[in-house]
């Protein structure tokens, strides 16, 4: 008997600490899908090096397990692409920092970004990295939202395609918080929690 009290009071704590959450996707289905596009960038990029840069701070947690499955020479650069921040829920200014120190003449590129909104992030930071001659410019999401866009840019690799609601999670955040979730997740009814800690 007490330990079906003690499990029933463990489970209530667990799911109220998480009960403003909804998981999207598993940590299993990340995996899995990983370990696939890195197989086919395997295949697409068979004896050639391949720079990959990495778009902070939400593209950390996909591009780590990423480069990790990768079996061709791959170099790691990093970028900033913020346009939400502590804004929350609110898109701001976009703002992209870190290119213009990045010498990519004659380089594959396979640019990381964690979702893909309305496109309007991906599409810039490819149109600046043109200009850097490049031999050739691939982009990966985590997520796109199936939601009309303005722009007819897609990505070259999308991991998942979600809904449009506001996503936490896996690199992803809400005012700085949730990046260290394991999975995708919503919050329920697409409402943030008030205060945070």
């Amino acid at each position: 008997m007490k330990l079906l009290i003690f499990i029933f009071l463990f489970l209530s704590s667990v799911c109220f600490a998480d009960n403003n959450l909804e998981l999207l996707v598993s940590p299993e289905e990340i995996s899995k899908k990983i370990k696939e596009v890195a197989a086919t960038i395997d295949q697409q990029y068979a004896d050639q090096d391949l720079t990959v840069i990495m778009v902070m701070k939400g593209a950390v947690c996909v591009t780590s397990d990423l480069i990790r499955q990768l079996h061709i020479p791959v170099t790691l650069e990093y970028m900033k692409a913020s346009s939400y921040g502590k804004n929350g829920t609110s898109r701001g200014e976009l703002r992209i920092t870190g290119l213009d120190t990045l010498d990519l003449t004659n380089k594959n590129i396979l640019v990381i970004d964690d979702i893909f909104d309305s496109g309007f992030t991906m599409e810039t930071i490819v149109q600046r990295l043109q200009e850097k001659k490049p031999k050739s410019v691939k982009t990966l999401v985590l997520l796109a939202k199936k939601i009309p866009r303005e722009t007819s840019y897609r990505p070259d690799f999308t991991l998942f395609e979600i809904g449009n609601r506001f996503i936490v999670g896996y690199g992803l955040d809400y005012k700085e918080h949730y990046r260290g979730l394991n999975g995708v997740y919503a919050f329920i009814n697409d409402t943030p929690p008030a205060v945070l800690n």
